[in-house]
């Protein structure tokens, strides 16, 4: 005995599920919801806009402006469509732009039903957009700041290599937090001979990159808050200052430990590697080390001299010519580290009336800021 299908009530084909067939089902269970018009506020400064709670970053400072805007409708359209059914995708398509209106075309694919099959609906949708500008940009503007992040040098001027890096580091820092904070920003730069001074939108960030840079270069850290007014309820408010202070050596300097004239070969996470030049041999050493209190600054990596190797026969010393003045000096073959070959340039560094020759300075050069 055969059973019999019941017609859809709506269209009258056979039903499939709860009376209607899959059409009507399908139109009577839409995969979405979205309303139209879709109004988007974007900062016409950054291309961040408007959302519940406050303003959508948009990390991407490369996009071209038809990329950016396809982005910002997308962010925003989050907010606006309800997704009904599970495992929904969704597209969007510009069908046509006038100034500040888009048309777009949201197709969503998937299934209204597990026993029916996949399918897409379409959504027509205007865009509507306008310009403001976000609560970062209008700090930024109007030259706000939390804190001041000074770095200087012990003894010392800072060189334009140690600014030129130290700035990209702050400014990479600083777009890393850009997403999770809205004061990560930095507002001036100030540079003269005594240092740098970053004037710096976020008090967090400031102590982030402080923390960073007292571990990374073995650094002093003083700090110092100074009252800058009230807020509206009363409350004193403060202005962080933080001076970092770089040691009197940097990477390729010359420093003594324990009376050893040494090579500082890295500087990094509270550790200083260096090379004996009398044992000739690699260490590393850290400010918790008794050994650190023995540590004396020599001279600065300037003072290091090519040489380049004249005459070399097995089993006598070695001669090298300085390449500035031109003098020859004998070295003792058993200081090399490495072959010994004819015309080839080596290093080396007086101290004391004494030529000490230095490891490879290629690790060094990449190292040095």
């Amino acid at each position: 005995m055969s059973s019999l299908t019941l017609p859809c009530y709506l269209c009258g084909a056979a039903a499939i599920i709860d009376g209607l067939c899959a059409s009507c089902y399908d139109k009577d269970h839409p995969l979405i919801e979205v309303s139209s018009p879709v109004s988007i506020l974007s900062c016409k400064r950054c291309g961040s806009i408007k959302v519940p709670g406050g303003w959508k970053k948009i990390s991407d400072k490369d996009l071209e402006f038809e990329e950016l805007t396809m982005l910002q409708m997308e962010i925003a359209l989050q907010n606006e469509i309800n997704i009904l059914a599970k495992g929904v995708t969704l597209s969007l398509e510009e069908m046509k732009k006038l100034d500040r209106v888009s048309q777009i075309l949201i197709i969503a694919s998937g299934q209204s039903h597990e026993k029916l099959p996949p399918h897409d609906e379409e959504y027509p949708v205007e865009i509507r957009f306008s310009y403001g500008t976000c609560t970062t940009c209008s700090m930024m503007s109007g030259g706000y700041y939390e804190a001041i992040l000074q770095i200087r040098a012990e003894g010392r001027l800072l060189t334009d290599n140690e600014k030129e890096h130290l700035t990209q580091r702050v400014k990479d820092m600083t777009i890393a937090r850009y997403k999770t904070d809205d004061k990560a920003f930095i507002t001036t730069i100030h540079d003269d001979k005594y240092g740098l001074d970053f004037y710096i939108g976020s008090e967090h960030l400031c102590k982030f990159i402080a923390d960073e840079f007292e571990r990374q270069y073995l650094a002093e850290r003083k700090e110092n808050y100074s009252l800058v007014g009230e807020d509206k309820a009363g409350n004193k408010k403060y202005r962080i200052t933080i001076l970092i202070k770089l040691p009197q050596f940097s990477i390729g300097d010359f420093v003594s430990i324990e009376a050893e004239p040494c090579q500082i070969i890295n500087m990094a996470r509270n550790a200083l590697t260096c090379f004996g030049l009398r044992r000739r041999e690699r260490f590393s050493i850290n400010p918790k080390s008794p050994r650190w209190r023995t540590l004396e600054f020599i001279a600065p990596i300037s003072t290091r001299r090519k040489f380049t190797v004249v005459t070399h026969v097995y089993g006598q010393s070695v001669i090298l010519m300085d390449d500035l003045t031109y003098e020859s000096t004998e070295v003792d073959a058993s200081l090399f580290d490495s072959d010994i070959e004819t015309n080839t340039i080596v290093h080396g560094v007086i101290i004391e009336d004494e030529l000490y020759l230095l490891p490879d300075q290629s690790e060094i050069d990449t190292n040095n800021v």
